[in-house]
């Protein structure tokens, strides 16, 4: 196993072999795997619900819905970090919600200076020049986004993406960016009770006035139909149950409590 530590660790819900691993990139690695193995040392049975990661970029898969672990079983839940464009140590919590408690997984992964996408250059951030240079270009033409020397950030990366990952990549980028514009909108702070139609308008066609892009194909965007669907599922759907898992997990860590021994709600 990748970073695998060796001694099991006891949680209120399973046995796990680990609750955190670790990974140390090669420089051609786009998507990183790890896998967290568990037994139901218990005698009742547990269900297994629901996997939320704590950014786009990181996938935790469950066989089915529910998955039912009986006493004594034995299973493993898969995780997936997509490094793509990323450098230093990443990492990224993935809660696992079951019928008896929570448990949140820690994947950590150590990066180089990634050429997937740059021709072989090392990724870096813009100057204030550039970002105040792009932001010029955007107003004139809010699509520019997606030609030239943008299309490395903003098309590539979304090529074959859907729901949770093209999130990462065709939203995240920008909304979810330590250092976004003013302009740019928190979606985790907008998004309590916006409907399919809401996120459909911005993402296929965006609205006049303003720099936000249309990502349909029709404007000029990259992307299709069934990717346009994918991400306003998981923006109505999963996008605000993960912040409402956030959030939990965040107020448990103020008041000292584990994450395994927080409530389900």
């Amino acid at each position: 196993e990748k970073g695998e530590k060796k001694e099991p660790s006891i949680e209120k819900v399973f046995m796990w072999d680990s609750l955190g691993k670790r990974y140390q990139s090669k420089p051609d690695e786009l998507d990183i795997a790890f896998e967290f193995h568990f037994q139901n040392h218990t005698t009742k049975e547990i269900r297994i619900t629901q996997a939320f990661s704590s950014c786009g970029c990181t996938v935790a898969t469950l066989p089915k819905k529910p998955w039912i672990i009986k006493p004594g079983e034995k299973g493993s839940i898969p995780i997936t970090m997509d490094v793509r464009g990323k450098v230093g140590i990443i990492e990224k919590d993935s809660t696992i919600v079951t019928s008896s408690g929570t448990v949140v997984l820690t994947t950590k992964v150590a990066i180089g200076a990634d050429t997937s996408t740059t021709g072989g250059a090392p990724r870096r951030e813009r100057s204030a020049e550039e970002r105040a240079a792009n932001l010029k270009l955007a107003a004139q033409n809010r699509q520019a986004v997606f030609k030239n020397n943008c299309v490395e950030c903003h098309v590539k990366p979304t090529v074959g993406k859907r729901g949770r990952q093209l999130y990462a990549t065709a939203c995240g980028i920008c909304h979810d960016a330590k250092n976004r514009a003013p302009f740019v909108t928190e979606l985790r702070a907008i998004a309590k009770g916006k409907d399919r139609a809401y996120w459909d308008q911005w993402i296929r066609d965006s609205k006049p006035g303003t720099l936000m892009p249309a990502f349909g194909k029709k404007h000029g965007g990259p992307l299709d139909e069934s990717q346009i669907k994918s991400l306003v599922v998981y923006l109505t759907r999963i996008f605000p149950r993960e912040l409402k898992t956030k959030q939990a997990i965040e107020a448990a860590s103020k008041t000292g409590a584990k994450p395994g021994e927080l409530p389900l709600k």
